[in-house]
């Protein structure tokens, strides 16, 4: 039962609830699911609204958390961040990966628990959790500590070899002598992996076992040779994750005292768009507008171009005085970067040129009628791609105020 209430805390203790299945507690299991649903109903009950937005938004938004591209997140979806997977790709290797993983745990788990090594099946589960949720920090990975117990609680010679090894590792971090790149980003999702596949070693030496897949047809299964193939497979995709990484994104903002007019053009003049106000007599004027107002709500507004030669998408736009941070993340869940916010010349603040184009067989003439927001704030962004990138915009009480995501990624 409290395996239940800990998954409907935390998702990631579900994975016993299986785990109890095929050790033949299929009681306890039922128990561990019956529990779950309860607490879950319980909570959307007394927080319907909160609960909804959890299970149909915030679950598949896991960027929401923070950088998951750091090395603290030693999971399978951090590793892929990190040699530059994109979103939909990502997504569906760690998907295929994490199901992987937990079979190959729960199976091996099994073989512990039957050959009366409780606790080493647990800690197999445990350390499945950790690679397959999508965030593991360093406080999740307790499962890690608990395998390093279970090393030395073996025969006396062995419990001496690995005592001396363990308080090697942890007085002098084993991360630190290997050189940069992908092994020392990931030494502890590495250190998972390996006590995921820590119950099948008995597996190696039992016989071919015949599995019946359909009627009449059954395939002969040589846990040795089983074991050699996902090796393999697992190292090609290994391989190929490395191959097809992207680029890491550049990216560079205009602050106050720094402005590329070859990359963002002329200082604005806090006019993101001019309405053309025809008059009789055959010629045109112009409103200056900003992006944002107060009487339709919009607090974020932008448009995007190419940096000329530098090879760059632009990202050029205003947000509302009700924005108190501005943060844009390159690829989604990668670090967070704050966005200088801009003053922008407000109403009455000085003359407004005539836009150099206007509507085709009319004659533009001024004054420009000045409709410019007060307290609106400009922001420019240089980026060499876009396409899996975020632009969040925050209140003044941390709340979303503003999301540019799916305008960045469809142009």
């Amino acid at each position: 039962m409290l395996i239940g209430v800990a998954s409907a805390i935390k998702l990631t203790p579900l994975l016993f609830v299986p785990y109890l299945w095929v050790t033949g507690r299929r009681r306890d299991a039922v128990r561990a699911g019956v529990s779950f649903a309860a607490c879950t109903g319980l909570a959307h009950v007394l927080w319907p609204a909160a609960s909804t937005t959890f299970w149909t938004d915030a679950i598949f938004s896991t960027s929401r958390i923070g950088n998951l591209a750091a090395p603290g997140n030693q999971s399978l979806n951090g590793a892929l961040i990190r040699v530059g997977a994109v979103p939909p790709e990502r997504a569906a290797a760690w998907l295929v990966l994490s199901a992987l993983v937990c079979a190959v745990a729960l199976v091996g788990a099994r073989q512990c628990h039957r050959e009366g090594h409780a606790a080493r099946g647990v800690v197999v589960v445990g350390c499945a959790t950790v690679v397959a949720s999508p965030v593991s920090w360093t406080h999740h990975q307790v499962w890690l500590v608990l395998a390093g117990l279970l090393l030395v609680a073996g025969p006396r010679r062995a419990r001496m070899a690995w005592g001396v090894v363990l308080l090697v590792a942890m007085t002098f971090s084993v991360g630190g002598w290997l050189p940069a790149g992908f092994a020392r980003e990931n030494v502890r999702l590495l250190a998972a992996l390996a006590v995921c596949t820590w119950g099948l070693a008995p597996l190696r030496d039992r016989a071919p076992a015949t599995v019946g897949l359909l009627p009449g047809v059954r395939l002969v299964v040589r846990p040795r040779t089983a074991m050699a193939y996902a090796g393999v497979v697992a190292t090609a995709a290994g391989a190929v994750m490395l191959l097809v990484r992207e680029s890491p994104v550049s990216v560079r903002f205009e602050t106050p005292d720094q402005h590329d007019e070859a990359l963002w053009g002329p200082p604005t003049d806090g006019c993101m768009s001019y309405m053309w106000i025809p008059r009789a007599d055959g010629t045109v004027g112009y409103a200056c507008e900003s992006g944002v107002d107060a009487a339709s709500g919009r607090q974020l507004n932008f448009s995007g171009g190419w940096g000329g030669s530098s090879g760059m998408v632009t990202i050029q736009g205003q947000v509302g005085p009700e924005v108190a941070r501005l943060v844009f993340v390159p690829v989604e869940g990668t670090k967070a970067l704050d966005v200088p916010l801009l003053p922008q010349p407000g109403p009455g603040s000085g003359p407004l040129r005539l836009p150099r184009q206007g509507p085709p067989g009319m004659i533009a003439s001024g004054p420009v009628e000045d409709r410019r927001f007060a307290g609106a704030r400009g922001f420019s962004i240089a980026a060499t791609n876009t396409d899996h990138a975020l632009l969040l915009a925050f209140g003044r009480d941390g709340k979303l105020i503003g999301d540019g995501g799916a305008k960045l990624r469809t142009g």
